[in-house]
């Protein structure tokens, strides 16, 4: 049977406290999730894998290390990544984890740089 497509309801509103560039993140990540996501995400889950296949589209859309600037990262503010988290949780909580994970790796290679992170691990 296939996934229900979301379908919210705003009583409080909270779309209209939203800037045009958080409603672009958050939506973005919505139909990323709905076009990709929802339709793998049980059989992934009854097999036991992860859906690798989804990695370089996330990276492409910038969803690993979103909230870093610089360094070809997207730069989001934290109510955007937070919006965006929220919608790949919508999803599924393990990518939610995987695209947390990498960004903080991210941020420590940025920060460090690639010599220190390789020796760290």
């Amino acid at each position: 049977m296939p996934a229900i497509k979301f379908r919210g309801v705003d009583f409080l509103q909270f779309d209209s406290l939203l800037t045009d560039e958080e409603k672009l993140v958050r939506d973005t990540t919505r139909q990323f999730i709905e076009d990709n996501l929802i339709p793998i995400i049980e059989e992934c889950n009854r097999a036991g894998r992860f859906p690798r296949e989804l990695v370089k589209p996330m990276a492409d859309l910038g969803f690993f290390g979103a909230s870093l600037k610089g360094y070809g990262c997207a730069g989001m503010g934290n109510v955007e990544y937070g919006l965006m988290t929220q919608e790949l949780e919508r999803g599924d909580s393990g990518v939610r984890s995987f695209v947390s994970v990498t960004s903080d790796q991210t941020r420590v290679a940025c920060v460090r740089g690639p010599a220190k992170l390789a020796t760290n691990m």
